[in-house]
């Protein structure tokens, strides 16, 4: 299998300047599918999680099918992916979440060449 990189950068609108983008999580390009289904998401009636109006069925079908995608992608059941505000959040309520489980003794290796956000938590 080749890895086509002229047709995956096609993708991201974000890049069609040529310039590179080296601030990783603070700013995440995004591709055109992505954009795509925010668009059609913003167009339809949309509102919190539910099944009463049409809103709510909309918003729930959206979350639905992204913990599908998700748990499709890492080999998991949908019902354990879940989403939160940031990668940052995420990662500091796994960390307090683990931290229950430690023993005297148990260590988290983290280096300066991590992200803070994966340093911090710890």
């Amino acid at each position: 299998m080749t890895y086509d990189i002229t047709a995956i950068r096609s993708r991201f609108p974000a890049l069609a300047a040529g310039t590179a983008h080296f601030d990783g999580p603070g700013g995440t390009q995004t591709p055109q599918p992505v954009i795509q289904a925010i668009a059609d998401a913003l167009s339809d009636p949309l509102s919190n999680r539910g099944q009463v109006a049409q809103g709510e069925r909309n918003a729930d079908t959206i979350v639905v099918g992204a913990r599908r995608a998700m748990a499709d992608l890492l080999g998991a059941d949908p019902s354990g992916i879940v989403f939160g505000r940031s990668a940052t959040q995420l990662t500091y309520e796994f960390s307090r979440t683990l931290a229950k489980t430690w023993q005297p003794g148990d260590e988290v290796v983290v280096t300066r060449l991590d992200h803070d956000a994966n340093i911090r938590p710890w």
